[in-house]
């Protein structure tokens, strides 16, 4: 894997529903090919170029029209069962709500029923939002401490659809590795919904 900082001008910067596709103009020739990279907005002021960590499985090409790289390094992540790592995750901690009586989508197609599409109702709740934590990383870490940093929501717009808000929040602390490879794996693909919009990079280091 790669780990590199990148910059975004400004007006890319300030919507978020083009993030994810400036960052892909870092690796062109590969039309068919799916996301395998994750990222976070480090920094962002108004007026000037935004600062992103990313996480990619293939090294990124220096500069595209939308964003350039700073610097770039490979990594292979090694951990041991009952390491100590210090975390840092900006996630979009959620609940899914169904509809009322609990049917799954497919029974109601069958029948021919109307169908009711799940949402995703945002964990504001410190307690809410640590519990979500723990759930996404068990078997594959301990979460020994941690803290949850509100973050101010995104605002963004697909084309053809209503306005969207995310409600992202930042954990920070310190965990302990249970499994070794499905952390890995985990890291990898990352933590929760939202990736397209900057969630969901675990970043880790010794405690």
């Amino acid at each position: 894997m790669f780990l590199s900082r990148i910059e975004l001008d400004p007006r890319t910067a300030r919507a978020p529903y083009q993030w994810h596709k400036a960052l892909w103009e870092l690796f062109p020739g590969r039309p068919d090919a799916g996301r395998d990279f994750l990222f976070r907005i480090e920094t962002a002021t108004p007026g000037r170029p935004a600062i992103v960590l990313l996480q990619s499985a293939t090294a990124p090409q220096p500069a595209a029209e939308r964003a350039g790289v700073l610097a770039t390094r490979a990594f292979e992540p090694a951990f041991t069962g009952g390491q100590m790592l210090r975390f840092r995750l900006l996630a979009n901690p959620v609940r899914t709500v169904r509809d009322a009586d609990g049917r799954l989508r497919a029974a109601r197609e069958a029948a021919g029923q109307a169908i009711v599409k799940p949402c995703r109702v945002p964990l504001l709740k410190d307690e809410q939002q640590l519990a979500w934590l723990a759930r996404k990383l068990a078997g594959a870490a301990d979460v020994l401490a941690a803290t949850a940093t509100p973050c101010e929501p995104l605002h963004f717009r697909k084309p053809g659809e209503p306005p969207g808000k995310l409600v992202p929040c930042l954990f920070d602390g310190v965990l302990r590795v249970a499994d070794a490879a499905l952390l890995t794996t985990l890291l990898a693909a990352g933590i929760g919904p939202a990736k397209a919009f900057g969630c969901g990079l675990l970043s880790l280091a010794r405690a």
